[in-house]
């Protein structure tokens, strides 16, 4: 008889609770990555079903099997408040295992799993009992719900407790996962304060009184360490700077509404601060161009040159501002499911955590702060129209060089494209380029084979255009 129960045990709810889901997420298993929140839903998910497959093999005289059914109706235990409190074990063992490994493949495992036990219940189980217990089952069906909610109350009820614990679980899920990427990825560089807010600053290669100091302006979603094969081969040169703005990288967080006027501003403050000795020769890509524009129209006498790479530009903000709305909704829906973990469970860039480098991005690139600072921004869109109309115009003295990617990727996240036509944003983005480029006498080219991050698909292209600049510079 215990043969059978073990046996039982492991063909059924050993398959669908255990074997299943890992088989799903092997390779995160063979890493090792475990979220020990999981166990919050473990450990009852799995201590309710073996007091189940208990009560069957003691009270019901069989086992969970639909070849070796219980021989009574099992009406003791969780039995008392559910008729199926095995299914809701084996649920709960699910989403433990979808938070355990961070996985959105067994988010839907777990979903579809609870459409078929709910099916089979009606379907086949409920019938069953109907039949082989008659007039006891129609009894104990009246006085004891089919899940856990005896009334219509209840289950309103008990959603609002489920939304509740999941929004509890989830920030402290993110706090957890905040805290072990601060311990286990310091910032690399130094954290120099502009006021309240501290901004995080990494430079490399040695100053060269002769060659301006570089600096580069990240994307979105981009930060200090990133393009770092450029970065290292200017500083062959000259002392290359990267910064993360407010809310991205290891920099504090930005706030409630960002407009490009302040980032300006705080890069100002932050080469006051950190002693950096101009001009400089900005370096900017995507969103960062838009800072490194208004930062060389404010102040000019700071910057001797800037390099767009397929970077946002003035001629742009209005475009932008147009899809204020959309752009608006999801960015900030973004960062609102940032705050409770859910972009890290849902991997939207698929960074996986299969080495050092790749769980540092994921730390870095789904914490709150970037998802939240994204919203902030747009939020500010028509703020930024405004300042970039009352803006004084570029100097003629300042050098510019636009280059534009050869195609659409990455020049936004992958959900995103189900909402906006990347394909058009790809060719405004291109005209823009080249009206910006004619409108200040600056340069432009498209680099082959590059996405919209053209300093990590081609870092010798950016490298290149800014070393050309350095010489021009030099000459003049």
């Amino acid at each position: 008889m215990l043969l059978r129960a073990l046996l039982a045990f492991i063909t059924l709810p050993g398959l669908v609770a255990f074997a299943g889901p890992l088989l799903i997420v092997w390779p995160r298993v063979r890493e090792g990555t475990f979220n020990a929140l999981a166990l919050i839903l473990l450990i009852p998910g799995v201590t309710l079903l073996l007091w189940c497959v208990r009560d069957f093999f003691v009270t019901g005289k069989g086992t969970l099997a639909p070849w070796d059914p219980p021989r009574t109706l099992v009406s003791v235990g969780p039995y008392r408040f559910s008729r199926n409190p095995m299914y809701v074990g084996v649920s709960l063992t699910l989403w433990g295992w979808a938070i355990a490994f961070s996985s959105a493949a067994l988010v839907l495992y777990a979903l579809i799993m609870m459409v078929v036990f709910h099916v089979r219940v009606l379907l086949n189980e409920e019938p069953y009992l109907a039949r082989t217990h008659g007039r006891r089952w129609d009894d104990y069906r009246a006085r004891v719900p089919r899940w856990i909610f005896p009334s219509r109350r209840a289950v309103w009820l008990s959603w609002a407790a489920v939304i509740v614990l999941l929004a509890l679980a989830g920030l402290t899920y993110e706090a957890y996962a905040d805290a072990e990427a601060a311990r286990e990825f310091p910032p690399p560089g130094m954290m120099v304060d502009i006021g309240g807010r501290r901004l995080h600053l990494l430079c490399i290669g040695r100053e060269d009184p002769l060659e301006p100091t570089i600096i580069f302006e990240a994307s979105g979603w981009s930060n200090a360490l990133s393009f770092a094969k450029a970065r290292e081969r200017l500083a062959t040169r000259t002392k290359v700077c990267s910064y993360d703005r407010l809310g991205r990288g290891w920099s504090d967080p930005a706030p409630s509404v960002t407009t490009i006027a302040g980032t300006a501003s705080a890069l100002g403050v932050l080469q006051d601060r950190a002693k950096l000795v101009g001009p400089f020769v900005i370096v900017a890509s995507s969103i960062g161009g838009l800072t490194a524009e208004m930062f060389a129209r404010t102040y000019p006498e700071r910057v001797a040159g800037i390099v767009f790479v397929d970077a946002g530009n003035s001629l742009l903000v209005d475009r932008l501002a147009s899809y204020s709305l959309p752009i608006t909704a999801l960015a900030c829906t973004a960062g609102t499911l940032s705050r409770f973990g859910v972009i890290r469970l849902l991997d939207p860039f698929d960074i996986g955590s299969e080495t050092g480098e790749a769980r540092r991005s994921a730390a870095i690139t789904y914490s709150a702060g970037p998802w939240t600072a994204t919203c902030a921004m747009a939020r500010g869109l028509t703020a930024i129209r405004r300042e970039f109309q009352q803006a004084p115009p570029l100097s003629p003295d300042i050098r510019v060089a636009v280059l534009s990617a050869s195609s659409k990727e990455e020049i936004m996240p992958p959900f995103a494209e189900r909402f906006i036509d990347a394909n058009e944003i790809r060719r405004e983005s291109e005209a823009a380029h080249r009206a910006f480029a004619e409108r200040t006498h600056g340069t432009w080219k498209k680099i082959p084979n590059s996405t919209h991050l053209i300093a990590g698909s081609q870092p010798d292209a950016v490298a290149d255009a800014v070393f050309d600049m350095l010489d021009a510079i030099r000459k003049r």
